[in-house]
């Protein structure tokens, strides 16, 4: 899966980095929280994935754009988070995912939207949201986020969802915060609803906190998802 096709695309204060395969593959399209684009690239061809081109979108508002409504801060000293997930899912879906399937050599033969954290709850909501992502990875996903489940049990997941992988770290749960200490219980409760609404869901338990191996945990996401075969 070597290339050195990788173009930049700056798009409404958003800077996208496009690592593009030279064949017709799948497009995987990531929120980076830190830049770490180029990482999960290398990370993702090391351990064999299939070929893909991959669009990380760099230059977040975290904790607007990747939240589905408004919540007040859940930590002393933290900021409250907007909501503005609807707002931006419309600017992802209409103009830069256009602009970056112009961009690759060919047209993908699916999309998947990859998160890690924040944006890991962006990807799930998002498929509830939209048809044009037909495989979901929420690694470490803040499934934790209030009303969450009971959004994603009384609502229509896209018929387009063939597969959803979720993962946490097993430290994730063990806090004091009584917002995070669900983290676990509720991705596990999501993991069995999809299951059960016929989708290929997988669940993958990974040593550590939040805040260990997230280029891993994401690499190991987005090569499940795209190894399975329908």
């Amino acid at each position: 899966m070597e290339t050195k096709n990788k173009t930049t695309l700056l798009l409404h204060g958003k800077k996208i980095r496009l690592f593009c395969a030279p064949q017709t593959a799948p497009l995987v399209v990531y929120h980076a929280v830190m830049g770490e684009g180029e990482r999960l690239w290398k990370a993702c061809q090391k351990i064999g994935c299939p070929p893909f081109s991959l669009a990380v979108i760099n230059g977040i508002n975290w904790d607007d754009e990747m939240t589905p409504w408004p919540i007040p801060p859940i930590s002393k000293g933290d900021t409250p988070c907007r909501g503005c997930a609807d707002t931006y899912l419309k600017e992802l879906t209409d103009e830069f995912l256009p602009q970056v399937a112009d961009t690759i050599p060919s047209k993908p033969e699916y999309c998947v939207l990859a998160g890690y954290s924040l944006a890991g709850l962006f990807a799930v909501y998002a498929a509830y949201k939209t048809d044009c992502f037909s495989r979901i990875v929420s690694a470490s996903g803040s499934l934790w986020y209030p009303d969450f489940v009971p959004f994603a049990r009384q609502n229509r997941i896209s018929e387009k969802v063939e597969a959803i992988y979720l993962s946490l770290g097993d430290l994730e749960s063990h806090t004091k915060n009584p917002y995070l200490v669900s983290v676990e219980e509720n991705t596990l409760v999501l993991a069995d609803h999809f299951s059960g609404q016929g989708i290929r869901t997988t669940f993958q338990m990974n040593s550590g906190n939040h805040y260990h191996d997230s280029v891993g945990r994401t690499a190991r996401g987005i090569q499940w998802t795209l190894q399975q075969q329908f």
